[in-house]
């Protein structure tokens, strides 16, 4: 697992210039070559979180090293990331609601390496994750937001009160309104319930653009799926938007922004 201090390090680069990309000459393994090989690290990955949450000894700057760990797997295993524009929420210097499209488990694991350097993020996440063998350990230990998916109406009271005491407290929420992963971006399925927060709570967002393909949905499992190392992992943090009267045309300019990010990188 990687140090707390590495952590610390790579926090420090996206602090001082907003941005963070993959050496790329940084050798694969023969054993990096293997998808086998990344879910064998991956187990011991959330085997490593639980056993921490289980000593009590999961703390911020443990969390953000265990975060940087997945990164670390995922550089080993062919993967190169491109994450730019992270000094638009350091400029902003306060609790805000990221928003972004959701590909891939990869972004949950890794963003909190990041964020972490700024403040506690917490997650909106199904509470069913809360109850997966490993993963709900850590994911219990982090504080997230739980939402059921089952009752529309209970989400919205769940987000809009609990997002917004986590805001009140210095603690930015992280959310990803598609209904689920997808390697497409359709902006019908982007809700707007990021937005609704933001508004309720007078706070910031930062629109985030993903493109986490490099990890492919499972066409049976959809957590199980093949590596694409032909792929860059992209990650893209935009300028702050304030949420006025009108909800919807915050909620298209993220789409916007996310749109305009993968067809750049898809050129």
């Amino acid at each position: 697992m990687n140090t707390v201090e590495e952590a610390k390090a790579f926090q420090k680069i996206l602090l001082e210039t907003g941005s963070y990309r993959t050496d790329p000459h940084r050798p694969v393994s023969a054993l990096g070559r293997s998808d086998i090989w990344y879910y064998l690290r991956l187990l011991k990955f959330l085997w490593d979180g639980s056993r921490l949450v289980a000593q009590g000894k999961y703390s911020d700057p443990v969390w953000a090293a265990h975060s940087m760990t997945y990164l670390s797997i995922v550089e080993d295993c062919g993967g190169v990331f491109d994450i730019s524009g992270f000094e638009h929420p350091v400029r902003l210097g306060r609790s805000c609601v990221y928003i972004g499209n959701h590909m891939s488990l990869l972004e949950a694991f890794v963003t909190p390496s990041m964020l972490l350097s700024l403040n506690r993020p917490a997650a909106v996440a199904k509470k069913s994750l809360l109850k997966y063998p490993l993963l709900g350990p850590i994911t219990r230990a982090v504080d997230p937001i739980a939402v059921g998916r089952t009752n529309p109406r209970e989400d919205l009271k769940s987000v809009l009160e609990q997002g917004k005491a986590c805001l009140d407290n210095n603690r930015s929420v992280v959310l990803f309104p598609q209904a689920t992963r997808s390697a497409t971006f359709n902006p019908k399925a982007f809700n707007s319930l990021g937005v609704k927060l933001a508004k309720r709570a007078g706070a910031p967002i930062i629109p985030l653009a993903l493109k986490t393909d490099f990890i492919q949905n499972g066409k049976l499992i959809k957590d199980l799926g093949f590596l694409d190392r032909t792929k860059t992992i992209h990650m893209k943090f935009g300028e702050p938007l304030r949420v006025e009267e009108n909800e919807k045309d915050a909620n298209l300019k993220i789409i916007s922004f996310i749109q305009e990010s993968l067809e750049e990188w898809s050129s």
